[in-house]
């Protein structure tokens, strides 16, 4: 009986964190859809790829550096949570963290993600190449570098934006006034 207990209170609490932790903000959409339209077009070029050896190097490197930008990605969003942050947009952050790499970037987590679509597209014109179909990966690697972009920067971005405004206004609009979207700093 006290094992039956046991476990029902185990998934209980298992139940909690992943309804509260778990939720999906609109960005996750964004990047799993970019992430499935990418796989698919992947899948499409290695069933027809007769990969060359030279390719076989530079394919491990692409995808090692894809692999590394996704740690560092993980790293930013604890970052962001220990300095009182939350990328979680429904959560809404106690404090606007402004420091570290957030003093170069607004979304320095979209920049790295961008860069990881940048070497996937990398990685399906590698897998195109010399293949009848490698106009066809040329077009889908900017389509879907192009359309990550956009879904971050007009579909998230601004509503991510406005929350923050909302939550954090003289701060936030000084740190926009300072600080651009993607990088870089505005002269004062």
């Amino acid at each position: 009986m006290s094992e039956g207990r046991g476990r029902s209170a185990v998934l209980a609490f298992v139940t909690e964190r992943v309804r509260r932790d778990l939720q999906f903000s609109n960005i996750f959409r964004v990047d799993f859809t970019a992430s499935l339209a990418y796989s698919a077009a992947t899948l499409f070029f290695l069933a027809g790829a007769g990969l060359s050896p030279q390719l076989a190097p530079v394919l491990l490197e692409l995808v090692s550096t894809y692999a590394v930008l996704h740690a560092i990605k993980i790293l930013l969003v604890i970052y962001l949570e220990k300095q009182g942050g939350d990328a979680r947009e429904f959560i809404g952050s106690e404090q606007l963290v402004t420091r570290g790499v957030y003093a170069f970037s607004r979304n320095p987590v979209y920049v790295l993600s961008l860069v990881q679509s940048f070497v996937w597209s990398l990685i399906l014109i590698c897998l195109g190449a010399g293949s009848p179909h490698a106009w066809l990966s040329y077009a889908l690697a900017a389509a879907l570098l192009y359309g990550h972009y956009w879904g971050m920067d007009r579909l998230i971005i601004p509503h991510e934006e406005a929350a923050l405004r909302r939550r954090h206004p003289e701060t936030f609009a000084a740190y926009c006034a300072r600080v651009r979207r993607w990088f870089g700093w505005r002269r004062v």
